[in-house]
């Protein structure tokens, strides 16, 4: 089987998947986010959202993102023989979460765009921002009908998450990063949220706790690899599908597992990556594009890609185990091969293609 053959086929049921489960959810999240008192706290909350504009009139519209966490909640939970609607509270949860992640990283990154808009931070303030993502994990973590355990294991996640935003920040004044200590970082920053998620899921549809820890690695290991193909999105996004500019990571000096391979490659391009970043001061737009011809000079794209496949296996097999009936699991298989397809769709036509 080919990554890139199982997620073509898949890809417009997986599509109306997602839009189908941030519709599902949407009643859940307003009526949420409606509990905080009024104020900007709020109001920043529901502008994440895409509910209201900068100005405070509603949008009328559903709200961005691209609801992945709460699809794999439902997927996870019918996989198991749930009834969808059991696992509703925990798909809006989840995005909850995802929301004060989110929130937070804007403003550590100082990301201006998020969701083809601007981040909440340049429109309700940081502190503003950093409160609202707060209120938001509250919200979730309190959040009536979550199945036993799911505030526990979700609670823990966020935590092991908020260690590795941290570690990912302090990598941004550092020139030693190793390979190894990014991949960690990526592990705790976007591994482990993804993999309490699934893990909710399975929780709703009340699995074995065998089930559910197969399932928690499973994606565990599908976030690592989706925080690689954001990762080559910050190196080779197209800015008019990423809502940020092309070249960001690079940019802003980031260290990610694509930059950090390409800095220690041992060759002229990467000692010519590791001079600009030296610097210590964001890039200009020539030098950024300079960076990028540096890192595609030592082959860290083809690498990326040849490691993101190699923990959609991984993914895989462990699935294989957690839901044994090949129909069962189609679904969550479909989430699993997602970040080739999801790199593919998002990046610039001169990045790498598998």
């Amino acid at each position: 089987m080919t990554t890139t053959g199982s997620t073509d086929h898949t890809a417009p049921t997986l599509a109306a998947r997602l839009v189908q489960a941030r519709r599902d959810i949407d009643p859940l999240l307003r009526e949420a986010v409606g509990t905080l008192p009024a104020g900007r706290v709020g109001d920043a909350a529901r502008y994440y959202f895409g509910w209201i504009d900068p100005e405070g009139r509603p949008t009328g519209k559903m709200g961005g993102g691209k609801s992945i966490r709460a699809a794999l909640v439902l997927d996870a939970a019918t996989a198991l023989g749930a009834e969808p609607a059991a696992a509703l509270p925990a798909a809006a949860a989840v995005e909850l979460i995802q929301a004060f992640t989110l929130l937070t990283d804007d403003v550590l990154d100082r990301d201006r765009t998020r969701h083809g808009q601007p981040a909440t931070w340049t429109i309700h303030t940081a502190p503003t921002a950093l409160l609202a993502g707060n209120a938001l994990l509250s919200l979730a973590l309190t959040l009536p009908g979550l199945p036993p355990g799911a505030a526990r294991l979700l609670g823990h996640a966020t935590a092991v998450t908020c260690e590795g935003a941290d570690a990912d920040t302090a990598f941004e004044s550092r020139t030693d990063t190793t390979w190894d200590q990014c991949l960690t970082m990526t592990r705790q920053k976007a591994g482990v949220f993804l993999g309490a998620t699934a893990g909710v899921g399975a929780q709703c549809a009340a699995a074995d706790p065998s089930v559910v820890d197969l399932l928690v690695e499973a994606f565990t290991t599908a976030g690592v690899a989706f925080q690689c193909a954001n990762d080559m999105l910050g190196v080779w996004g197209d800015a008019a599908r990423t809502g940020k500019p092309t070249g960001s990571d690079l940019a802003g000096l980031k260290r990610t597992l694509v930059t950090v391979d390409a800095l220690a490659h041992d060759s002229a391009a990467g000692r010519a990556l590791a001079t600009l970043y030296a610097t210590r001061t964001p890039l200009t737009p020539s030098q950024t594009a300079r960076a990028t011809e540096l890192v595609n000079a030592t082959d860290a794209g083809p690498r990326a890609l040849h490691f993101i496949n190699q923990q959609i296996q991984i993914t895989l097999a462990l699935l294989d185990q957690a839901v044994p009936d090949p129909a069962a699991r189609r679904n969550l298989e479909a989430l699993a091969t997602l970040p080739i397809s999801y790199y593919t769709a998002y990046a610039d036509e001169r990045g790498p293609r598998p």
